[in-house]
């Protein structure tokens, strides 16, 4: 039922049965049994105002979006779940979308979320560095994981340079390995450069040890798991794993599965990203892990802040960097 109808059956003004319908009515002098009546057809017909609606005419709609790059990354999506529940705890709702690494569905989702007049938009983005797609919203915009160009943009990054380095570092403190593979997944990601830089860094400090570099097409179970099963048909299996996604590992894990029935235990890993089933492996395994609620927690807050102090003129804070910790499975 809409407003008007309401007010037809009532037989007052449409901005008569608003005062009421918005707790106004003492505040415009509407008689108490107008206001009576009018409750009374409230309820009979289970009338719900326009939220939306309300909140475009009050500048603010309560909502805030969110754009992952893959639902069946963990780390996604525990981060995007401590979000619902903090924002909804707050007052808001949580519009959550996929990108699927891809940038021109990111920049799809992003036009709808604007068109719904969202509040404030947190991206994990799959756009190149030099891409200004964000510079020119009117909208709040919030990068994590992955930095988001522009001046109007404020990110909370991982340190993934530093982060690879210590990964790395540590797994090459174990022993020297003849045949080690690093395998990446969209090598133009920002994200993915850092996590390589790092990686060499350590690399150059224990220079016996043999590298191979691999990248898969996207961040995907299954595209790892074909870019692996191609590179074993010229190539034997590796002493050791350094993988720069939990999802990429998965993918290796079902070619090994396949292949051989189960992992070599004497193949070292490490990886970004971390499960439960790692703790069942009789492998070395180690993990550079976000802490997700601590992510969660800063990106409420700049969000909040944002939201609460729109003054342009302000400046906005550098980008905050959060460092994983590193997980031990032996």
């Amino acid at each position: 039922m809409k407003l008007d109808e309401l007010a037809k059956l009532a037989g007052v003004s449409r901005t008569t049965v608003s005062y009421v319908v918005n707790g106004k009515a003492k505040q415009y002098r509407v008689s108490d049994k107008t206001i009576e009546k009018v409750q009374s057809l409230i309820k009979k017909y289970d009338f719900k105002p326009n939220a939306m609606a309300a909140g475009l005419r009050a500048g603010k709609t309560n909502t805030i979006g969110l754009i992952i790059p893959d639902f069946e990354n963990m780390s996604y999506a525990r981060i995007a779940h401590q979000l619902e529940q903090k924002f909804r705890e707050k007052g808001y709702q949580l519009l959550i979308a996929c990108s699927n690494d891809n940038p021109n569905n990111e920049m799809a989702c992003a036009k709808h979320l604007f068109q719904r007049k969202i509040d404030a938009l947190i991206v994990s983005t799959s756009l190149p560095a030099d891409n200004l797609f964000y510079q020119q919203s009117e909208v709040p915009v919030f990068g994590f994981d992955r930095k988001i160009s522009g001046d109007n943009v404020i990110n909370v990054l991982s340190d993934d340079r530093n982060d690879a380095y210590r990964l790395a570092q540590d797994l090459f403190k174990q022993q020297s390995f003849n045949n080690v593979l690093f395998l990446g997944a969209l090598p133009e990601l920002p994200t993915s450069k850092e996590r390589e830089l790092g990686f060499r860094e350590a690399l150059k400090e224990r220079s016996e040890n043999s590298v191979e570099f691999l990248y898969s097409g996207q961040f995907h179970r299954d595209s790892a798991a074909q870019t692996f099963e191609q590179w074993l048909v010229t190539n034997s299996l590796p002493d050791a794993l350094f993988v720069t996604s939990l999802t990429l590992l998965q993918g290796i894990f079902q070619v090994l599965l396949r292949q051989n029935k189960g992992i070599p235990q004497q193949l070292a890993i490490a990886t970004f990203g971390d499960h439960e089933m790692l703790e069942l492996l009789a492998n070395k395994t180690l993990c550079a892990v976000q802490d997700h609620k601590k992510i969660a927690d800063k990106l409420l807050n700049l969000v909040l802040e944002r939201l609460n102090h729109k003054s342009e003129s302000e400046s906005l804070p550098e980008p905050t960097k959060v460092l994983r910790d590193l997980v031990y499975h032996c």
